[in-house]
């Protein structure tokens, strides 16, 4: 057995420092003198490559194998027992380089010598040169070979296993949509929704949920969910929200807020969490937590088992379990867990001493505001908007009806009451005109931000036809459950522009009743006709002077480029019928 393993070891070793000189002359020929990368050269270089590598790993274990047997099967005794010599040859392999050192160094046996002579055993025996060279290019080989690749191989071998059981940290990137902020920063301003959701604006290293190992059924040592972790999941309900502004369909990355059995309460703007108000320092602004389509206002919910409740830092920024329902824990597939946050991402968080004090709520700089609006509108050509205190009233005015009828649609389907209702009462009016009514409280430059990521707002607020605007915070309880709602109210004036073919049609109208007028006028002069056709003679010449004062003053409205009043356009809508009346008058007085 010795003189085979020994005649294995050998040819392993001469196997294996063969291809390390093979591998080491194909690397020189391609790249050093060939000059060319292996991508570009014949395949059959990069296929001799690969298996002189496989080939020389294969030389090397088996070299191994054979060598530490051979160790074995000169320190042990003669043994028929196969199971035991597997079993030392699996631990010494495991630990081989140490194995060898110890081999070669012999620690007991200088020990053994210490006891036996003393200090005497300090002394170095004759030197032999061949041994001592022999000793020394093992351990080199051992020192600088076989340790790095052992415990190469225990770190990769470790690294895989914790990868596997999810332990290690994998890099998300995290975009630029500002649904987290502050603890991640925003995208560039100005791009679309669909545009900062491609925006990588920084990385975080979340963990594979759910993690640990599996016994039984039973998962053991795996990270346990907690109020403040972050997560992602992905269903149907993140995908169909994700692709609403034509981004592509994902899942959601948010921040864990109630787990299963806890209540969650959105109100004022400050979440409760088990009938318990909450600082939270991730938030990027304090009282900004409100309700959206599935947890409205003041509604108390119970998260159900087997789900969490989740949702964005930047609460007036982000569409979550707000809006969708609560994330099926089935469905989370990764975690940053709050402790991993902690040194890190708190650094970006805000203090809350303040918090759930009233002074703590934000009020909106309109100065600023419509300042920062211009700017905007300045961008796209739009002519800046002037303050107008009249229309702050009828914002106010509008503010009130909105919380009262809880009625937040244009056209006041519930109160009746309208913008131009609010306007006419406070002695304003203009010819074009529109609202925006908002829930929360804002600062400026939050307010434009979260305006200008819907397309539809975005448009309004950039209409080129306004030329004033007034803002309102209106306050109020609605059933019981404090509301703030911000009303925006935008007018200006726009000129008619009419139609030249249209005001010469009305001009020609004009002139043609003018021309007629005498004649049907001095049929009051033949007394016999105008005695026997009195009132038909009466009534077309009482159409015709009508409809020359009403065109008049179209024709003059038209020509200075103005808008027809209520009592003009009501003037252009009788016409018609003036005009059928005057034609069948005319026929009956013909035919006498």
């Amino acid at each position: 057995r010795k003189s085979l393993l020994y005649k294995i070891t050998k040819i392993a070793a001469i196997v294996w420092v063969s291809c390390i000189i093979g591998v080491f002359t194909i690397l020189g020929y391609v790249v050093g003198i060939r000059k060319e990368m292996f991508d570009k050269a014949p395949e059959v270089f990069a296929f001799s490559l690969l298996g002189l590598v496989l080939l020389g790993c294969l030389a090397f274990f088996i070299g191994l194998v054979s060598l530490t047997s051979l160790i074995l099967v000169r320190n042990s005794k003669k043994s028929k027992n196969k199971l035991l010599f597997l079993i030392k040859l699996a631990l010494i392999l495991a630990i081989l380089p140490l194995y060898l050192l110890a081999y070669i160094i012999k620690p007991l046996e200088f020990i053994k010598r210490l006891k036996r002579l003393g200090l005497k055993g300090l002394l170095p025996k004759p030197i032999h040169l061949k041994p001592l060279l022999t000793s020394a290019v093992a351990l080199i080989i051992i020192a600088f070979l076989m340790f790095p690749i052992w415990v190469g191989g225990y770190w990769v071998a470790g690294e895989m296993t914790a990868y596997q059981l999810g332990y290690v940290p994998e890099d998300m990137a995290i975009v630029g949509t500002g649904s987290m902020y502050p603890t991640w920063p925003k995208g560039t301003k100005g791009k679309s929704p669909k545009e900062l959701t491609k925006e990588v604006v920084s990385t975080a290293g979340f963990l594979h949920y759910p993690n640990g190992i599996v016994i039984s059924g039973k998962r053991y040592f795996g990270h346990t969910l907690g109020r403040g972790d972050i997560i992602t999941w992905e269903n149907d309900a993140t995908r169909a929200l994700t692709s609403q502004d034509g981004a592509e369909p994902a899942g959601l990355l948010k921040r864990l807020i109630g787990l299963p059995g806890d209540t969650i309460e959105l109100r004022d703007g400050v979440m409760y969490l088990n009938g318990e108000p909450q600082k939270e320092p991730y938030t990027a602004k304090p009282h900004s937590s409100f309700g959206e389509k599935f947890l409205k206002e003041c509604q108390v919910i119970t998260v159900p088992e087997g789900k969490v409740f989740a949702m964005g830092d930047n609460r007036k920024g982000s569409a979550d379990s707000r809006e969708i329902g609560f994330a099926p824990i089935i469905d989370i597939n990764y975690v940053l867990p709050l402790s991993e946050q902690k040194g890190i991402l708190d650094k970006n968080w805000r203090d809350t001493f303040k918090d759930l004090d009233a002074s703590s709520k934000v009020r909106l700089d309109k100065t600023k505001y419509v300042e920062l609006l211009n700017e905007k509108r300045k961008d796209t050509g739009a002519r800046p908007l002037k303050y107008q205190p009249l229309l702050e009233k009828s914002a106010f005015k509008r503010g009130e009806v909105i919380l009262k009828y809880d009625d937040f649609s244009y056209e006041a389907t519930r109160s009746g009451y309208t913008q131009l209702k609010a306007m006419n009462e406070v002695g304003y009016s203009n010819i074009a005109y529109g609202e925006a009514p908002t829930l929360g409280y804002y600062e400026a430059e939050e307010l434009i931000d979260n305006q200008f990521e819907f397309p539809d707002t975005k448009k309004f607020l950039l209409n080129k036809e306004f030329q004033e605007v007034g803002i309102s915070e209106v306050e109020e309880e609605v059933n019981g459950c404090p509301t703030q709602v911000l009303v925006q109210h935008f007018a200006g004036y726009v000129p008619p522009n009419y139609k030249t073919e249209d005001t010469e049609s009305w001009k020609t109208s004009l002139s043609r009743l003018r021309e007629i007028q005498p004649s049907w006028s001095r049929l009051k002069e033949n007394s016999n006709f105008y005695q026997k056709n009195k009132s038909d003679v009466d009534r077309i010449n009482e159409i015709i002077s009508t409809r020359i004062a009403n065109m008049s003053s179209v024709v003059a409205r038209m020509e200075s480029n103005q808008w027809l009043t209520a009592t003009e356009q009501r003037m252009v809508n009788q016409d018609k019928a003036l005009y059928d009346e005057q034609e069948a008058v005319a026929t009956r007085l013909n035919k006498q």
